[in-house]
């Protein structure tokens, strides 16, 4: 059984949403990150970063990284369809949109909400946050354009992408806007969150 360590609204969402989509049999744990469970000397010996998500695979692996976890489980229950086969053109484009979306508009987001991490000197935190949330826009304009002709990233066919898609738009700052400058990117959000499995995530990790 796959044991994920989990926080509200937090990078493992999508992990949840493909688990229950694929009905795989896995364990949450919830960790407290406002009273700092992820900085625990237990938790930073399985994860020395403090991330949310952790995942340990049924043989006992440890994993990090959000969008490694997606690959990986998409991998391991080919039987979903989450991913295109491997060496296809459709894998390269599934494969060049999800980095893009960890390496780029993920990072965008830690900017934004965490940029005092992101500097020794405070006096420039402000800026960092300013920049993030312009490249935040400017990366999902990018990925708006990708979704043509759609609904998904891969055109027809959904894919474990769109997961990860749906889960940063749902970190904008201002969901709104997002969706009113980005027309596909609405469209794709919509049909993700009307899938049963990503609505039953939704509904547990939501801060409304």
């Amino acid at each position: 059984m796959y044991k994920l360590f989990w926080a509200k609204s937090l990078g493992s969402m999508a992990v949840e949403a493909l688990f229950e989509e694929i009905g795989a049999e896995y364990e949450k744990i919830l960790i407290d990150v406002e009273n700092q469970e992820n900085r625990s000397a237990e938790f930073l010996a399985m994860n020395p970063l403090g991330q949310i998500p952790t995942l340990i695979l049924p043989d006992g692996t440890l994993m990090t990284e959000s969008a490694a976890m997606v690959l990986h489980i998409c991998d391991r229950h080919p039987e979903a369809k989450l991913a295109p086969p491997a060496g296809s053109p459709e894998s390269a484009r599934f494969q060049r949109w999800l980095v893009y979306m960890a390496a780029a508009l993920y990072n965008a987001d830690l900017r934004l909400y965490y940029a005092e991490r992101m500097t020794t000197d405070a006096a420039g935190a402000d800026g960092i946050a300013a920049r993030g949330r312009e490249d935040m826009d400017r990366y999902f304009a990018v990925l708006n354009d990708a979704l043509d002709p759609g609904p998904y990233l891969l055109g027809e066919a959904y894919s474990a992408a769109d997961v990860y898609l749906w889960m940063l738009a749902k970190w904008h700052p201002d969901q709104k806007q997002l969706l009113a400058d980005n027309p596909r990117i609405a469209k794709l959000v919509g049909l993700v969150e009307a899938r049963p499995a990503v609505a039953k995530v939704w509904a547990e990790n939501r801060e409304d």
